[in-house]
Parts: structure tokens; sequence; C-alpha cells
């Protein structure tokens, strides 16, 4: 009986996948594209308002930010986001946590713009 506990503990072990060393983890990942994200909304409203923005150079200058803020490489960002796109199931784990941040940030937001009505109405 305790070889077959020991078997299948060894084989449970096996069975997740396990993310390699030079992959973000999915909850790092999920922040860095939250950042990057964000950064691409404002490069493409400051583009459509400014017709003397360079798209470009800013939205690499933003990357760059992003990167340094959260201590990875330009490398680690790419085969990271290599590994979750191949894996759809822990892409959209990914994803659906981002959604659920994006739906807080939006409701935050709405909250407080009708606070400010309520205290200053136009």
């Amino acid at each position: 009986m305790r070889y077959y506990f020991l078997l299948v503990l060894i084989v449970w072990s096996w069975s997740g996948e396990k993310i390699p060393k030079e992959v973000l983890p999915p909850e790092k990942m999920g922040a860095v594209w939250y950042d990057v994200i964000l950064a691409d909304e404002l490069t493409d409203f400051s583009s459509i308002t400014d017709s003397t923005f360079r798209e470009f150079s800013k939205r690499t200058a933003l990357y760059d930010s992003i990167f340094h803020i959260h201590a990875i490489t330009k490398e680690q960002y790419r085969k990271s986001e290599k590994y979750y796109q191949d894996r759809p199931d822990l892409l959209k784990k990914i994803l659906a946590d981002l959604q659920k941040k994006a739906d807080t940030a939006v409701q935050k937001e709405a909250d407080t713009s009708k606070k400010k009505k309520a205290i200053n109405p136009v």
C-alpha cells in the first residue's frame, strides 16, 4: 500500500505542466500585459489627437519603461508571450483575470464620476 501511495504521488507531481524558468508566471505576465494594453491605448489616443505624434518611438519608449518597471527583458517578454499563446488554457485564465481587472477599473471610474456629479451638479 505504501508503494502504491508513492507511485500515485510521483505520477501526480508529473501530471502538472511546469512553467519554464525563463517564462514569466501567469500573474506577472497578466500585470505586464495590462500595462502593455494601457500603453497601446495611450499611444493610439495620442496619435489621434496630435498629428505630430511619433507613434512608433513613443510606443517603444513606453514598452521599455514597462519592462524596466517589471524588471524583465524584452526577450523574457517575447518568450513568455509565445509560451502563453501556444497554451490556450493558460492564456484564457490570464485574459479572464485581465478582463476582471479592467471591469473593476471601469466600475471604480463610474462610481467616482457619480460621486463628483452628486457633489457638484452641473
